[in-house]
C-alpha cells in the first residue's frame, strides 16, 4: 500500500550533468544507491493512480507521487546517477507521532507487566515455587529508623500502619486507639521492643499501656512506662518460704529461699 508522499518540492527537480533542469524527463525509483538496487514499482500519483515511472513537468519539476508504505528515502534515476528523495510528509507524521496516545505500544506493553507486580484491587500475588520470595526491599546496613520500607495511611494522613527501614512493625487501627509498636527504633536491652499505647504510635513510644523491653521485662519505669496492670495467676497472694526443704503444698506465687 503507497502511503508517503515524495516530490512536490522546490529541491525535487530532474537535472542533466550540468544542474539544469530536464523539461518531460522519464525516471525510475530504486530503493537504494548501489548498482544492486532494487527498482520500486510500488507507487501511485497523487490522486492514487498506479505509475512505474516519473515524469517530470514542464519545468523539471519531480511531481507529487507515493512510495511504498514505512519508506522514508527513495532513490531517483533521471539518467544521471540515483538522487535521493526524503518523504515530504515525515514532518507531519513526526508530528502526529509525537501526540499520539502509544504509537509505540510501549505503554501497553508497561501496563501489561505491570499488573503482575502492581495488582488492582481483588488482585492475587501468586508466589511459586513453595519457598519462593515474593518481593524484597533492599535497606541500608546501619540502622535507619526514618525510613519506611511499607506505609498504609488514612487519607487524611494522620494515622498509618508502617514498617521501618530498621525493621521496626508500627500497627495503627484506624478509628481505634489501640496501636502495636513491635521492634520499635533504639533497641537495646533496656529499650522497648513491644509496645501497646492508647494513641496513634510512635517511634517515641509515648502513651504506653504495656511495653517490654529487650531484655523481656516489663517497662514499669524511666522514660516509657507501662501504666496498664499485670495481671496473671501467680501474681498476686504471694507467700515467701525458706529453709532447706520446699513447702509441702505450694501455690502459684510462692517464693522458696533454699538455705541449709
Amino acid at each position: 500500500m503507497a502511503r508517503n508522499l515524495f516530490g512536490g518540492t522546490a529541491a525535487d527537480v530532474a537535472e542533466d550533468v550540468d544542474g539544469a533542469r530536464i523539461p518531460g524527463a522519464v525516471g525510475t525509483v530504486w530503493n537504494g544507491i548501489s548498482d544492486g538496487a532494487t527498482q520500486i514499482l510500488d507507487l501511485t500519483d497523487a490522486d492514487g493512480a498506479p505509475i512505474v515511472q516519473l515524469v517530470a513537468d514542464q519545468r523539471g519539476f519531480v511531481p507529487a507521487f507515493y512510495g511504498p508504505n514505512n519508506v522514508e528515502r527513495l532513490w531517483v534515476d533521471f539518467g544521471n546517477g540515483k538522487i535521493g528523495l526524503t518523504s515530504s510528509t515525515v514532518g507531519e507524521r513526526l508530528a502526529a507521532h509525537q501526540v499520539a496516545n502509544d504509537p509505540h505500544q510501549d505503554r501497553a506493553y508497561v501496563d501489561e507487566k505491570l499488573s503482575a507486580y502492581m495488582l488492582s484491587s481483588g488482585g492475587e500475588y501468586n508466589v511459586t515455587p513453595t519457598g519462593g520470595e515474593w518481593q524484597r526491599w533492599v535497606v541500608p546496613t546501619t540502622p535507619d529508623t526514618t525510613g519506611l520500607t511499607w506505609k498504609q495511611a488514612t487519607a487524611d494522613g494522620t494515622q498509618y500502619t508502617r514498617l521501618t527501614n530498621a525493621g521496626a512493625l508500627f500497627i495503627d487501627t484506624v478509628g481505634k486507639n489501640v496501636p502495636l509498636g513491635i521492634g520499635a527504633p533504639g533497641y537495646s536491652a533496656n529499650g522497648v521492643v513491644i509496645n501497646v499505647s492508647n494513641s496513634k504510635s510512635s517511634s517515641t513510644l509515648t502513651n504506653s499501656v504495656f511495653s517490654v523491653r529487650g531484655d523481656g521485662s516489663v517497662v514499669t519505669a524511666g522514660s516509657v512506662t507501662a501504666t496498664g496492670s499485670v495481671t496473671a495467676s501467680n501474681v498476686g497472694n504471694a507467700r515467701v518460704f525458706s529453709g532447706p526443704n520446699a513447702p509441702a503444698s505450694p501455690q502459684a506465687g510462692d517464693v522458696w529461699i533454699q538455705y541449709a
